[in-house]
This record gives C-alpha cells, structure tokens and sequence, in this order.
C-alpha cells in the first residue's frame, strides 16, 4: 500500500526524525522575559480577537520596533476593546509586562510553551493603552475580522448564550463563549472534535458548494475556483488551526485533480499537507491537534479498508461503525498519550451525533444567511439548530452516567506505543496481501471455468476468513491489553511543583497512592491544572489517602478542587481524607469534610502515634498529640515519618521551631534519609537543632519561584550545607521525584529532566 506512495513514505519518515529530535531546536524566544522598557514596544496587527474581557491582539515585528522578527508573534491582552485594524502599526505605551509561556514543571502539566509556539507566539503580553502610529490597513483580513465578529454576535441572538457558544465554535472556530459545563461534556464523551473546524466542515461547506455549482451547469475551472477562494476564505476567518489547514489543503488539492482530469489519492494528499505544515512549522510533529488529526484520517485511509475487507458491512450504519471504530483504534495510543484517559462509548456515540453534524451545520449556516434579511424566518432554522444541540448535549450527559465511561488510564511507555502500531502496521500488510492473493485465485478458476472447484474455493474462503475474524478480533485485544498495562514497580515519591504551596505524591510498592496536601496561595486551579494532570498521567483514578497538614489555603486549595469533581465522570476518587482534630474543626476543616462526605470520602481523625501500612511502607504520625490546640496553624502540622526497608523520609508540612523542639522533646527518632522541609523552608523551620537529629542526606523545598516571603531563606539554606545535606527546589527543579529499592534512593528533578 505506502510502496505506491512514495511521498507518505517520505513524510512519515520525516515525522518520525522530528520526533526522535529535541523539540528545543525549534523553539524562539526574543523578547528577555519582564521586559518592560520605558519608550514602550511597537508591532504590526496581524489578527485580532475579541474575549470576555477586553481583547486580544496579535503583533508582528517592524523595522521601528525590532524586540520581534518576522515570524514570531507577540500575543497581548487589552483589558477594554481597542480601536485597531489589521494592518495597523501600533505602539504598546507602558506600563506593559511581557513573559514568555510556561513550560512544564510537572509531569502531565500543559505546556503552553510549545502551544503557542506553534503558532508562531514566541511572548504573551498585558498593557492597557496603545496608539496607532501607522494607519495602513490589510482590507482582506479586515474584512474577514469583522465578519467573524458579525457572525458570532448574530450566534448569540439566534441560539441564545448555551447553543451559541457551540455554535460559534462549530462554524467559527471561536470558542471564546463556550462554557465550562457544556465544554466538559463535549470533551468527556468524546464529541469534542464537533467544536474544532475540520475535514467534516470543510467538506461540507467546499464540497457542498462545488458540486451545487457543478450541478448547475458551471464549468470545472468556474465551480472549483470558486470552491476554492471560499474554502480559503473561511479558513482563514476562522483562524486556520492545525485541523483546518489540513483539510483545507486536501481539499484544494481533490478540487485540483478534478479540474485536472487526474485521480486523488486521499493518502498521497494527507502527506502533501502534512509536510506543508511541518515545513511551515516543525513543532506541530510534536503537538496533540495535528497527530490527532492527521491520526484520525490515516485511520480512515489506511486502518478502514484492512477491517472493511475482513468484516464486511451489510449496511452503512455498519459501515459508518467500521468507520468510527477504524478512527478509535488509530488514534487510541494518542488520546491515552495526550489525555491519559478515554471515553469508552464515544464509537458508538459518534455514530448518532455524526450523521446530524451536516444538518446542524446547514441550518446553522443558513439561519445566520437568513438572519440578514429577516430575524424572524431565521428562528425557523436556528430552532432545528437548538433541537439538535440539545439532542447532543442530552447524548453526551447520558452517556458520561453509564458505568466506566470515562476510564483513566495513565500515560503508556514508549514501547507500548511502538509495539501497538506495529501491530496494527503487520495487520494492514497481512490484509492487503491476502486481498491481493484471493483476487490471483478467483482471476484463475474463473479463467478454468472449473465451476465445481469455484464453488469448493468460496466455500473454503469462507470457513478461512471465519478463522482469520477470530485471529483479527484476538490481536485487537492483545493490543488493546498491553497498551493498558501500567507497571510502577518499587517506591516513588513526588514533590509536586505547586508554585508556592505543597502537593507531595505517594506510591508505595503495594500500590498504596496518597496525596499528601495539596493548595498554592499564587497559582489559581492548581487542582485543575497540576496536580489533577500529574495524577491522571500516572494513572492514578483512586487515591487511596489524602492527608492534610494543616488548613492553610497554599495546603488544600487542590484538595477542594479535587474533592468537588470528584463525583464527575473522570474525576479523581479519594477514598479517605485524613485530618488533625484541630483542622477538623476549624473552618476550613469542616468546609472540606462537607466535601468529603459529598464525594462518598470518609474522614478520619489522625494523631500522633497512629501507623498506617501496607505490605511495604509505614506512615507513623509523630505530631500532633490528641487534643492538643494551638493558636498558630503552623504549629499543629502533621509530621508524618515515612520508611521503606531501610529507606526513610521525614514529612513536616509547615512545622516551624516551636513544633520541632516540641518533637525533639518527646524524644522521636527524626532520622531520615530524606526531610521535606517545613514551611517551604522559611527562616524559623528547619533549625539546625531539627537538621543536626535528622541528618538528611537530601533536603526538599516546595516554594514559587520568585515567591514575596524570600523562601527559601538564606539562613535556611546555610544550615543545610553545614549539615552537608544537599537540598532541591521546586522553583528551580519543578517536580522531583524520588524512586528507592528500599536501601539507597534516586532523585531527578522535571526540569533538569527535560533540559
């Protein structure tokens, strides 16, 4: 099949190269971060988009303002709506900020980085004033801008705030008003491709239009030009995403070999954009949307003919379902790799919501047409609009309370990944060679006209291919299982990167997961965007404990988070939360075991001299003693000392210096190999008395980077090294994990890992 395609052999080649390469060669970056100079920052307008709250502005480089070059992009926010044009050069007065994306502390958090870098974006940005020095405008994409915004002020008027929001995210790729409910629930069924402009859209409104003019009576050259400009138009209106300019790019390229007179091979396209695309940008080899994308089309292209030849369809809903499975199976590695979970209905699902996916778009396109001339008759298609989506929207929520419906499955190894496609590459090639083989036999007894012996060779075909669906379905399953296989052998420990906060992970040889704290004061959904992430790309779907030191919002504040969605499909189960009888009962405390009890999470009261074990590790609480009050949060921390064979960590949450010498009084073997500083290492925690007993090998400090309370403290840090404790932080390591085999221990840092 790939040997008659030269070029798909060569793009994928080429694909696979960039993968094998670190994604930093690619990466720009111009502008120093916190820049911010006085005689303020000019740029050219190449694109604008309206927010909830004011605007935001795409800037090019000009030759008065040389802070960007010509192909890197500086995104900046407006708090109020701007009086700009594309086209226009402005200057951005201070004061402004400047910062460049964040890269991943953490294992499974977003990387925004390489987000926007494939865009171009090199540098995010906020000011409040600019000026236009130069009124030139770009008329096209001017044009195109407020058409878009036209169009989604007139969604918001016919489909009313809901439907609208999903609307313009179907039609224009504007997902600006699309809420966090409805978002949810299109992304945890698997529906969330209907809100990204794709292959589906395209054909709908190119192809649609081509062979509307065709019928008609126009020409070729007439129909397919015109095809083409409006394909490129609306494209371009909504923004050109990954998905997009792929269909796009095919799309002209099938309208070509039409007027042509040639064939098109929808293989041989897909490697023509793919390779546009990656010239246009390597990174985007590396990015969710254009594997996903390009996935999901080679499994139609090349994954559906095998399964089609083997299991043949005696309908098209059977057809459309070899189809829908055919596009799950290509692109399962990538979800569980990108998402680290999977709806496990969405084949079946996609099978209804699909087929009404070109009825909802002319309806909605056609009411928004109509709504130009009369409101009223607009109501007419916007009405159907409403029906549908709610039809989709009931689908998706119905679908997410069946049992398993969102299953997290974690991150598979890299092996697992090669070892699938493998598979499915060995199950394409043995289908095309036996095709291949059964058409050299039938040809033969044809040309014998021996009619016994075609008779005897059908019935043999049949009872093989029988043999060959039970063969097929057997290695599916195989697959599927080693895919899902998660092996996490011996002890980890991680110390989340939470900004200034605590978020420490646990898992124990048997299995045991705990969640010790979990709250930044400075980074906001810290549950939504760290520690969430991280769990699931672990493969964590049940934490077994959660302990909270004390009630301090830098310690719980992901907790909450974590607590509230945990009844939602997807969400993180706890099985128990563990308090002191202090923090049981402060405010805070009793705010979370409301949570807990909502979430079905028992609470349970620890104290000093409480042991929890497994088969391999022992948690012994050392502090505080029942009973005991104090007017300070810090001071009533649980000290949890942990030990592994011969391993041991000593926990200390934000534990200052009365706590310690209180400890050291009751006489506690504070000994570790590893001490997790107490209130992120600040100058009254971790005295040299506590340090001097303890004799940590390595010392970890979870604090923000640049954080207002100065930690860690100097002093802090100069009684470590004369201990002769090394120490490691999260504002300059992000995570760091730490793995034992139950006498020494390794420790590496995210950051330094991916350096």
């Amino acid at each position: 099949m790939l040997r008659k395609r030269p070029l798909c052999v060569a793009v994928l080649a080429a694909a696979a190269l960039l993968l094998l390469l670190p994604s930093g060669i690619w990466m720009k970056a111009s502008i120093p971060e916190g820049v911010s100079p006085a005689e303020g920052l000019t740029g050219k307008v190449c694109r604008m988009e309206s927010r909830n709250e004011g605007q935001a502005v795409y800037l090019k480089g000009t030759p008065e303002g040389c802070c960007l070059s010509d192909d890197e992009i500086l995104l900046i926010y407006f708090d109020a709506e701007q009086p700009f044009s594309i086209g226009n050069t402005i200057r951005i007065e201070p004061p402004y900020r400047i910062w460049e994306p964040e890269a991943p502390a953490n294992p499974g958090q977003f990387d925004a980085r390489l987000y926007y870098q494939t865009q171009h974006i090199t540098h995010l940005g906020s000011a409040k004033n600019a000026s236009v020095i130069e009124g030139n405008v770009f008329w096209p994409g001017e044009l195109l801008r407020r058409l878009r915004e036209n169009l989604s002020i007139r969604c918001m008027r016919l489909f009313g705030e809901t439907n609208g929001g999903v609307i313009r995210a179907m039609l224009l790729g504007d997902k600006a008003e699309l809420g966090d409910e409805t978002k949810n629930i299109y992304q945890k069924s698997g529906m969330s491709h209907l809100l990204a402009i794709s292959g589906l859209h395209i054909s709908i409104v190119g192809m649609s239009l081509y062979r509307f003019l065709r019928k008609k009576g126009c020409s070729y050259g007439i129909s397919g030009s015109i095809g083409m400009i409006v394909v490129l138009l609306y494209g371009t209106m909504t923004g050109m995403s990954t998905s997009t300019a792929r269909a796009v790019t095919m799309f002209v390229l099938a309208v070509l070999a039409d007027l042509l007179g040639c064939s098109y091979d929808m293989l041989t396209a897909l490697a023509a954009a793919a390779l546009l695309l990656l010239i246009e940008q390597p990174l985007h080899v590396y990015s969710a949307s254009f594997l996903l994308s390009f996935g999901a089309v080679m499994g139609v292209g090349i994954l559906y003919p095998a399964v089609r030849s083997l299991f043949t369809a005696p309908h098209k809903l059977g057809d459309a379902f070899l189809v829908s499975l055919s596009i799950q199976i290509a692109t399962l590695p990538l979800i569980q790799w990108f998402y680290w979970e999977f709806p496990l209905y969405s084949v079946f699902l996609n099978l209804l919501v699909i087929p009404l996916m070109g009825v909802l778009m002319f309806c909605g396109m056609g009411a928004l047409g109509i709504s130009f001339l009369s409101w009223q008759a607009a109501g007419v298609p916007a009405f159907l609009c409403r029906m549908i989506l709610s039809f989709y929207e009931s689908l998706g929520e119905g679908t997410l309370r069946l049992p398993w419906s969102v299953i997290v499955c974690g991150r598979p190894k890299y092996w697992q990944m090669f070892l699938y496609y493998g598979g499915i590459l060995g199950f394409v090639l043995w289908r095309s060679r036996v095709k291949e083989r059964e058409k050299w036999r039938l040809c033969m007894r044809t040309a014998k006209g021996e009619e016994a012996e075609q008779e005897e060779e059908q019935h043999y075909q049949k009872g093989r291919r029988r043999w060959e669906k039970k063969i097929s379905l057997a290695l599916a399953l195989l697959l599927c299982c080693c895919l899902q296989l998660r092996f996490y052998g011996g002890f980890s420990f991680t110390m989340l990167d939470v900004g200034q906060g605590d978020g420490l992970f646990l898992r124990t040889e048997a299995g045991t997961t705990c969640l010790i704290d979990g709250g930044s004061s400075d980074v906001k959904q810290v549950g939504r965007y760290r520690i969430l992430p991280f769990l699931k790309e672990q493969g964590v779907g049940t934490l077994d404990y959660v302990f909270i030191t004390h009630t301090d919002k830098d310690h719980i504040s992901g907790v909450e988070e974590l607590l509230e969605q945990a009844g939602e499909p997807g969400g993180m189960r706890v099985g128990a939360l563990l308090l002191s009888e202090q923090s049981a009962w402060e405010e805070t405390g009793i705010r979370l075991r409301e949570l807990a009890e909502a979430a079905g999470t028992d609470v349970k009261i620890i104290k000093a001299g409480m042991i929890l074990t497994d088969k391999s590790t022992k948690l012994y609480c050392m502090h505080p003693k029942e009973g005991a009050q104090y007017t300070d949060k810090n001071a009533g921390s649980l000290v949890l000392r942990l030990s592994y064979g011969e391993f041991s960590m000593l926990l200390t949450g934000d534990l200052e210096e009365t706590g310690e010498r209180e400890i050291l009084e009751w006489g506690e073997n504070i000994s570790c190999d590893i001490l997790k500083a107490g209130h992120h290492g600040s100058r009254f925690s971790t005295t040299g008395e506590w340090i001097e007993k303890a004799q940590p090998k390595l010392t970890l400090i979870s604090c923000g980077q640049d954080n207002s309370y100065g930690h860690p403290h100097e002093e802090t840090l100069e009684r470590l090294e004369n201990a002769q404790s090394r120490w490691l932080l999260t504002a300059e390591q992000g995570a760091v994990t730490i793995r034992s085999d139950g006498k020494s221990f390794w420790a590496q840092g995210y950051k330094s890992k991916n350096d």
